[in-house]
């Protein structure tokens, strides 16, 4: 009997494993031709080089600015900023005009199908983002739900409570 049982969970286990194995063989088709890959590659590449270069142009004022806890992100970017020499604000400004022109390149050579399926996922992401934000705001209602059931059960336990 036991023989059985243990028969019928292996075969179980391996049906149900080899079934999700199944499934990721049936993904979705690639959305880029290997072309465009190249083209997002090369963009990174270029991105990474530049944020490099840039780094390493900083004094060691400027980078302790970047470290400086105390003050928050957008602060220590507006710091920063101010102590910025003309060249390193004319490596910032390139570094943006090459970006923006690799990324026109690349949305001309999108085909219509595929600046559907980006506007679709970009409206997903935005979907998960704000309900990710609403969780932890508690805009369904659950926190004030919870926080009225404290209050309730503080409430009846003061009655309950024999004054002494």
């Amino acid at each position: 009997m036991k023989k059985r049982i243990s028969t019928f969970l292996v075969l179980f286990l391996s049906t149900v494993g080899f079934g999700g194995l199944m499934a990721q063989d049936q993904l979705a088709p690639p959305l880029y031709t290997p072309n465009q890959l190249e083209m997002i590659e090369s963009q990174k590449e270029l991105v990474k080089k530049n944020r490099e270069a840039f780094r390493n142009s900083l004094s060691e004022e400027q980078k302790s600015l970047l470290k400086d806890n105390s003050l928050s992100m957008k602060e220590r970017q507006q710091a920063l900023m101010k102590t910025l020499t003309v060249n390193q604000k004319e490596a910032l400004k390139g570094n943006r005009e090459s970006v923006k022109k690799l990324k026109d390149a690349f949305s001309k050579s999108l085909t219509e199908k595929q600046k559907s399926a980006l506007i679709n996922r970009k409206h997903l992401i935005k979907e998960r983002r704000e309900k990710i934000k609403d969780y932890k705001s508690g805009f369904d209602g659950r926190r004030e739900k919870l926080k009225e059931k404290k209050q309730d059960i503080k409430q009846r336990s003061k009655i309950l409570k024999p004054k002494k």
